[in-house]
């Protein structure tokens, strides 16, 4: 029974040796390796040996009872089995151990590495604010050293008083904070736009926050890059609003010598026709006056615009003798500038036409309605429609001979791509339907 529990030992010293063999080829290498399968091809030898002298089969209670020179040989098997055991199996986990803390190593290195050449700042505190760690980065971006710095108070690197009591106090909370946007100060005196990451640091017994492991970005370069183009935006907006405010003195410079010009005219139809002119240019020198007074330069409230657009239009016809009243039903339409002068010019030219003509003979409830809706398919619709005597019969806008409403009819059809619809009812008023979309600004330069 002995014997067998030796052979039984001697097979599974056999078999470790075997296994643990290959496993050596990866941490030793093959010479290691063959030299343990070399010790395992022993212990089979020996394992021979005791099969030729057929001990395995014979049925011996106690070894003491065989022949002495048997049991010579049977103690010293025994005890080179063992040994060959310790000496097989003890060095391959010794080997192992050591190879996985080179690799535990290795890897610290290699995270060190990183941190150390990162490209943003790793910067550690302690609970109470004192550095830690300082990655060569934050050498860079700070300007000190790592021996002159660890071990020093974190507030040398903020202007804002305070700020890093409540930094510290929220991430020891266990909050995170992301992309905190602040100033720092620099070992020359130079400030600094940076963002910061803040993460706790838990100590590995308690799970308490032991510290705060800080991010941190330069972001000095970006912040006066925006703020470069912030004053180059401003400074193009006042540059177009300049050229608005101008555009729109010179109208009123043209305006105003066409006046000079009429009051030297004493033929009423010759007078008619220089305020007509006026009031053109005055529609187009408004559209000028909306765009440098409102925030956007591209696009204006047209509501606002058709509502001046009609006073001005009103008070140029002072002489007549009824009451007018102007209905605008415009709804948060902006237009830009493309599409605001043809339907500008559009607008006066049908109010004007409205004055002149549908209340010839006065009317008690004069009305004058102007409509602009924006359609589900982005299409636009302007109505212009009066209560007056409405056009004689046979009317041919296509054919008309009048000056406003063939400029209506070019703005229409040549300038926005549109169609024109004239809904006239004798005795019930005049509308002119216009169907069009917003025009695209096309570049010129």
């Amino acid at each position: 029974m002995y014997l067998k529990v030796i052979l039984i030992c001697s097979c599974i010293v056999q078999l470790t040796a075997a296994v643990l063999s290959f496993r050596l080829i990866r941490i030793t290498g093959r010479r290691g390796a063959w030299m343990f399968l070399a010790a395992g091809v022993s212990v089979m030898a020996v394992r021979r040996v005791i099969s030729l002298f057929d001990l395995f089969y014979r049925d011996i209670e106690d070894i003491s009872s065989l022949p002495w020179p048997l049991f010579e040989t049977v103690g010293f098997v025994s005890s080179v089995l063992i040994l060959i055991g310790i000496m097989m199996v003890a060095p391959i986990f010794h080997s192992v151990r050591a190879t996985e803390r080179e690799k535990a190593k290795e890897t610290m290195r290699r995270l060190d590495d990183v941190v150390e050449l990162i490209d943003d700042a790793i910067v550690a505190v302690d609970i109470g604010g004192r550095i830690t760690h300082w990655n060569m980065s934050a050498e860079y971006i700070y300007g000190y050293a790592k021996g002159e710095i660890v071990s020093s108070s974190i507030l040398n690197l903020f202007t804002k008083s305070g700020e890093v009591q409540e930094i510290l106090y929220e991430i020891s909370s266990g909050a995170h904070i992301k992309n905190y946007e602040t100033v720092h100060l620099r070992r020359d005196g130079r400030h600094i736009n940076v963002s910061l990451t803040g993460t706790p640091i838990s100590d590995a017994k308690s799970g308490a926050v032991a510290g705060v492991s800080f991010i941190v970005r330069d972001i000095t370069q970006r912040v006066n890059l925006i703020e470069s183009l912030r004053k180059s935006l401003e400074e193009k907006t006042l540059l177009l609003q300049e050229v608005h405010h101008r555009v729109k003195n010179n109208m009123q410079i043209i305006s105003s010598l066409i006046y000079l010009q009429s009051a030297q005219i004493s033929d009423g139809s010759i007078i008619g026709i220089f305020t007509e002119m006026q009031n053109r240019i005055n529609s187009m020198a408004l559209i000028h006056e909306k765009l440098y007074q409102t925030k956007d330069l591209s696009r204006i409230d047209f509501r606002d615009y058709v509502h001046t657009l009609a006073e001005n239009i009103r008070s140029s016809y002072t002489q007549r003798d009824y009451a007018l009243t102007i209905d605008i039903d415009i709804v948060n339409v902006l237009l830009n500038i493309e599409t605001a002068i043809p339907c500008g010019l559009i607008i006066n030219e049908l109010i004007s036409n409205s004055l002149k003509y549908a209340f010839v003979d006065g009317k008690a409830n004069a009305v004058v309605s102007i409509s602009l809706h924006r359609a589900e398919d982005s299409s636009l619709e302007l109505c212009v429609r009066d209560n007056g005597f409405g056009i004689p019969a046979g009317f041919d806008i296509n054919n008309t001979k009048t000056l406003g409403l063939k400029l209506v009819k070019t703005l229409v059809e040549h300038q926005l791509g549109g169609a024109l619809e004239l809904i006239c009812k004798r005795a019930a008023g005049t509308e002119f339907k216009i169907k069009f979309h917003e025009l695209v600004y096309n570049q010129r330069v």
